[in-house]
């Protein structure tokens, strides 16, 4: 069973693709660079309010080489545009300078 079985079975997910959104950041102490995959489907937290934020995320992220935690807390309206961003133990960065 290789590789490519994993990828045909789990499905290969597009960089554009409507269903995920994709957040950038760096740990402010090493540097190391973070793309996460969030799902809109399954992994944002719906509010249930009827006024905005209309959904929430709340990650944590640890690099490989560095016991930093990093704790993103992310609001998005019905339309799943940020409308606050809060991060600790690093900062956002574009696509362009994750790319770097």
């Amino acid at each position: 069973m290789g590789f490519s079985f994993i990828k045909k079975f789990f499905g290969q997910i597009e960089e554009n693709s409507s269903d995920v959104l994709w957040i950038y950041s760096q740990c402010d102490k090493c540097g190391e660079k973070f793309r996460t995959l969030v799902r809109k489907k399954s992994e944002l937290t719906p509010t249930y309010k009827n006024e905005e934020p209309s959904f929430f995320i709340k990650k944590e992220l640890i690099g490989s080489s560095c016991p930093n935690r990093i704790k993103l807390h992310i609001t998005f309206n019905r339309n799943y545009k940020k409308i606050s961003e809060n991060i600790s133990g690093g900062h956002f960065i574009s696509k362009e300078n994750y790319m770097k």
